[in-house]
């Protein structure tokens, strides 16, 4: 029954968040929930922690961005072009550090993301420098015989949360698939993995093209729901924050993805108004949660989901 609970809580939202602005916050965090899910391979299944998710993340939003502004905003189209950059991305960011592990692997990372960042906030022909990106056409999504208008809150909203259940889908078939139980042997037993004769640097490159994949399908959909994407999206802050709310959630969860998102995202949007110091509440509930939580709050909503008789879905997690 838990595993149809994040669907059910999908369909309901757009009867309980009634007016467009809550809407389109609620597109917006399962947007970054997708991006955070695909980070969660990386972290929780394969021990590898980026600070150049980002990169990958904001790279498909410009990519589709820019293919919205020349070629028109058809879902399809942005989709691909935010994806096959993203991925590209992904698999030069791999290549970079497919050979290191731990410290040296996140380094790599932060210098792969901020070789990206200085693209995007220098080269101002194309992404707009500082500035960025904006008059983005509204999404839509072409029939052939008629477009449909996908610019209103609610339909961007139900575009999102199709995208949230396509990179959870995507991400939990990769897990299961022999990659994915390779992919947690190389965190766990790396010299043992190699001397099975395992290829740890391709496993770690598939897996940051898997992750190149869902995180581009979220970033595509990054710069209708604000109508705008500027380098913010491609900095290591915003990777970090991910890292943050990967924890907050659940490491090697996927679902806590979801759960650090609305935690992470509902904090800096409201209380980001009442007071400047709302990232100080965000470290304390980070704080507390390691300390009390150290899983994560997913795995404490799975404890309680086995006592009730339910399934819990995240049984078999990644950390």
């Amino acid at each position: 029954m838990i595993r149809q609970l994040p669907l059910l809580i999908l369909l309901a939202l757009p009867l309980l968040l009634g007016d467009g602005y809550h809407l389109r916050f609620a597109a917006e965090v399962l947007i970054m929930a997708t991006a955070v899910i695909s980070l969660d391979l990386l972290i929780g299944y394969g021990g590898l922690v980026s600070l150049g998710h980002a990169a990958i993340f904001g790279t498909a939003a410009y990519a589709a961005a820019l293919t919205a502004i020349r070629f028109g905003a058809n879902l399809p189209l942005v989709l691909a072009a935010g994806v096959i950059a993203a991925t590209v991305i992904a698999g030069l960011m791999a290549l970079l550090a497919r050979r290191s592990s731990g410290l040296f692997f996140l380094i790599l990372t932060l210098v792969g993301g901020q070789i990206v960042w200085e693209v995007a906030f220098h080269w101002r022909d194309l992404t707009g420098a500082a500035d960025g990106l904006r008059g983005i056409p509204p999404l839509t999504l072409d029939l052939g015989i008629t477009s449909l208008p996908l610019a209103s809150s609610p339909a961007l909203y139900l575009v999102a949360a199709i995208i949230c259940l396509a990179g959870l889908s995507l991400a939990r078939s990769f897990v299961d698939a022999p990659i994915g139980r390779a992919l947690v042997g190389t965190r766990e037993q790396p010299l043992r993995m190699e001397a099975l004769g395992y290829d740890i640097g391709r496993i770690r490159l598939r897996t940051m093209l898997a992750a190149g994949v869902i995180a581009g399908l979220a970033g595509s959909i990054y710069p209708f729901v604000n109508q705008y994407v500027g380098p913010n999206a491609v900095h290591w802050t915003l990777s970090a924050a991910m890292i943050i709310m990967a924890v907050l959630g659940g490491v090697g969860t996927l679902y806590g993805g979801l759960i650090g998102a609305v935690v992470y995202m509902t904090i800096q949007t409201y209380l980001s108004s009442y007071t400047d110091r709302w990232q100080l509440i965000i470290g304390a509930i980070f704080v507390g949660t390691v300390i009390l939580m150290p899983h994560g709050i997913m795995p404490v909503i799975g404890s309680l989901a086995r006592r009730l008789g339910w399934r819990n879905p995240e049984a078999d997690h990644g950390a």
